[in-house]
C-alpha cells in the first residue's frame, strides 16, 4: 500500500508543479527585479552616507580645533592673570629693597618667599620654562626654571646667558623637534598708564611645544596639530607632524601617513587670540587628519552590497521553497498544540502518580503482611484455649505461661502493622544521625521473612563499625525496601541478593546487587525518569528512590555486575555524631 501510494502521488505532484510553473517565473522575476532596484538604491545610499560621513568627520574636526584653540586661550589667560596678581603681590612688591636691606634676615626671608612663589608658579604651570623677577633697571632679582621637566632655582647669570643664546638663535627649532621656540611675556605692576615705583617686573618664558602639548585631548596618531604665530611662523607642532610647505600657514599632515589616492586629509584652523607675550598674534591652531579613517568604514558596506546583489537573485529561488514549507508548518503546529495541551493535563496527574507509586509500593505487601499477623493470631487462638484448659483444671502457674505466649502473639502482631503503617506515610519520621548498617539488616529481615522469597538466599555484608547518616530512617527504609523487591523480582525463584555496605572516606556507600538479566546500556540513563519502566508497571519507583537519596544529599546509579546482573549503588554523605 505504501509503494502503490508513492506512485499514485506522482501524478499529482506533476500537475501541481505544471499548474505553478508560470507563476514561480512570474514571482522570480519580480523577486530579481525588486532585489536589484533595492541593491541599486542601496549603493546609492552608501555613496550619499560616504559623504555625509566626510562633511560630519570635517565638523566634528572643525569643533575639536576650535575647543583646542580655546583651551589655548584660556591656559594662557590664566597664566597672564597669575603673572599680573604676582607683580602686585606683597611678595614681590619693594623686593629689590629689601634684598639690599642690612638686616640680612629681613633680605634673606624676602628672597625665600620669592623664590618660593616662583617654585610653586612653575608647578601649577607645567607650559611656563623659566620664571624671572627683574628690578627697574633690568637686572635679575631672583628666578627659577626647570631641569629635566623639575622647577629648580637658577642663578641670576644663568638666565642672562640663556637669554642672550635665545636672541642669538635667529632660525626657530625643527618643527619634529621635542622643544619648540620660546615664548617671552614681561609683566609690570601699574596703575592706569603710570609704573609704580619699587614694583619688580616679571619676565616668563613659555616652552610652547610644552604649551600644545598640554591641551592636546586625546592620542590621536591619525591627527596632527601645528601652532603658527601672527606671522605665519611655525613654532610648536604636535610629535610626529610635518608641514606641506616650509614657512606656509597650510595644515599640516601626520607623518608616515601616506596620503592615499581619493582619501586626502581633512584641515581646520582656529585662531587663538593672545596678548602680552613675544610671539605675533594672533596665533593660529592648524589641524589635519586623514580622510581615510573616517570614511573607510563604508567601503566594506559597499563591497557587501555588490555581493547582496549576487546572492539575493539565488536566494529568491529558495522563496517558494520555503513558502511550501511553511504551510505545512503551519499544519503541523495545529498537531503540536493539541499534543501540548494533552501533555499538561498529564504532568497535572504526575503528583498524584508519584503518592500512589508509594502506597502501591505497601499494596504489593498487602498479601504478605495478612498472613504475617495470621500465624500470631493463630498461635494466640491457641494459647488462649490451652489457658482455659488450665484453668479448669486450677493449673494457675501453666495459665499464666500461655497467657504471655498470647501477648508476644500481640507484641508480633503490632511490630508488624507499625511497620506497615511507616512504610505508608514516611514524611512523618524525624530525621536523625541513624546507622545505615540498621537500616539495612532490619529491611533485610523484613523481606525475609515473606513467603514468596523464601527461596532467595540473602548475602550480608556490613561494616562492623557504625555508619552514621543523616536522615529518615522511614524514607531510607522505603529506598531499601524498594531496591531489595526489584531485586527479587528481577530473577527467578532461588535467586541471590547481596547486600553491603561500606564508608569511603567521608561518603557511606551502600549496594543491592541481584543476579537478574542487569540494565541494557540504553536504559541506564533513563531508568531514573518518571514513567520509565522496563516491565509493566507505572515506572514511579526508582525515580521515587533517586528523589530521596538525592533529598539526603546523596546519588543512586545502576551498574553491571561481575558474572551477570546489576547493582544499586547509594553513596550518602557520612554524618558525624552520636548514631540514635
Amino acid at each position: 500500500m505504501a509503494a502503490g501510494g508513492g506512485r499514485g502521488d506522482v501524478p499529482a505532484r506533476r500537475a501541481a508543479g505544471a499548474g505553478w510553473s508560470p507563476g514561480v517565473g512570474w514571482l522570480t522575476a519580480v523577486a530579481a527585479a525588486a532585489a536589484v532596484a533595492i541593491n541599486l538604491a542601496g549603493l546609492g545610499a552608501i555613496a550619499v552616507a560616504q559623504r555625509g560621513v566626510a562633511e560630519e568627520a570635517q565638523r566634528l574636526l572643525r569643533l575639536e580645533t576650535e575647543a583646542r584653540a580655546g583651551a589655548l586661550e584660556s591656559t594662557l589667560a590664566s597664566t597672564r592673570a597669575d603673572l599680573a596678581f604676582l607683580t602686585g603681590s606683597p611678595i614681590f612688591f619693594g623686593l629689590e629693597s629689601a634684598l639690599r636691606s642690612r638686616d640680612p634676615r629681613e633680605a634673606r626671608w624676602r628672597r625665600l618667599e620669592a623664590e618660593g612663589a616662583l617654585l610653586l608658579f612653575l608647578r601649577g604651570h607645567p607650559e611656563a620654562a623659566r620664571l624671572a623677577a627683574r628690578s627697574d633697571k633690568g637686572a635679575v632679582l631672583v628666578a627659577a626654571g626647570r631641569r629635566g621637566g623639575v622647577p629648580v632655582l637658577w642663578k641670576p647669570a644663568d638666565v642672562e646667558a640663556t637669554s642672550e643664546s635665545e636672541a642669538s638663535d635667529a632660525v626657530p627649532p625643527d618643527v619634529g623637534s621635542s622643544a619648540g621656540r620660546a615664548i617671552t611675556g614681561r609683566f609690570e605692576f601699574t596703575t592706569g598708564v603710570r609704573k609704580v615705583s619699587g614694583a619688580v617686573t616679571l619676565e616668563a618664558t613659555l616652552d610652547s611645544q610644552r604649551l600644545l602639548a598640554q591641551n592636546r585631548a586625546t592620542e590621536d596618531r591619525s591627527r596632527a596639530c601645528v601652532l603658527l604665530d601672527g606671522a605665519g611662523a611655525t613654532f610648536a607642532a604636535d610629535a610626529g607632524a610635518r608641514v606641506t610647505a616650509p614657512g606656509a600657514s597650510r595644515p599640516l599632515a601626520p607623518t608616515g601617513i601616506r596620503e592615499d589616492r581619493g582619501a586626502g586629509f581633512l584641515r581646520a584652523e582656529a585662531p587663538v587670540r593672545t596678548e602680552s607675550w613675544s610671539a605675533p598674534s594672533p596665533w593660529l591652531l592648524a589641524c589635519a587628519e586623514r580622510r581615510g579613517p573616517a570614511v573607510a568604514l563604508l567601503e566594506p558596506l559597499a563591497m557587501r552590497y555588490r555581493m547582496t546583489l549576487i546572492l539575493n537573485l539565488a536566494v529568491m529561488s529558495l522563496a517558494l521553497l520555503l513558502g511550501t514549507f511553511a504551510v505545512q508548518q503551519a499544519r503541523r503546529r495545529q498537531v503540536l498544540e493539541a499534543a501540548a495541551r494533552e501533555e499538561a493535563r498529564v504532568r497535572d496527574l504526575e503528583r498524584q502518580l508519584f503518592h500512589t507509586e508509594r502506597l502501591s509500593t505497601v499494596g504489593r505487601l498487602a498479601a504478605g503482611m495478612a498472613h504475617e499477623i495470621n500465624n500470631p493470631l493463630e498461635g494466640m487462638s491457641n494459647y488462649l484455649g490451652l489457658a482455659r484448659g488450665d484453668l479448669a483444671r486450677s493449673d494457675t502457674a501453666s495459665a499464666l505461661r500461655r497467657l504471655e505466649g498470647a501477648q508476644e502473639g500481640l507484641r508480633r502482631a503490632g511490630d508488624i502493622v507499625r511497620q506497615v503503617l511507616q512504610l505508608a506515610d514516611p514524611a512523618t519520621a524525624p530525621r536523625i544521625v541513624l546507622d545505615l548498617n540498621a537500616v539495612l539488616r532490619q529491611t533485610v529481615e523484613f523481606v525475609r521473612s515473606r513467603t514468596e522469597f523464601a527461596s532467595f538466599r540473602f548475602e550480608v555484608d556490613l561494616s562492623p563499625e557504625p555508619l552514621g547518616v543523616q536522615g529518615s530512617q522511614a524514607l531510607l527504609g522505603q529506598v531499601v525496601l524498594n531496591l531489595l523487591l526489584n531485586a527479587c523480582e528481577a530473577q527467578p525463584p532461588g535467586g541471590e541478593v547481596r547486600v553491603s555496605a561500606r564508608r569511603d572516606g567521608e561518603r557511606v556507600i551502600a549496594e543491592i546487587a541481584d543476579r537478574g538479566p542487569g540494565v541494557p546500556a540504553a536504559d541506564s540513563a533513563r531508568i531514573f525518569e518518571p514513567f520509565f519502566s522496563t516491565k509493566q508497571s507505572t515506572g514511579l519507583g526508582l525515580s521515587i528512590c533517586y528523589s530521596i537519596v538525592t533529598q539526603h544529599g546523596g546519588d543512586l546509579a545502576v551498574l553491571d555486575r561481575p558474572g551477570g546482573g546489576a547493582i544499586f549503588r547509594m553513596r550518602f554523605p557520612a554524618a558525624d555524631g552520636r548514631v540514635a
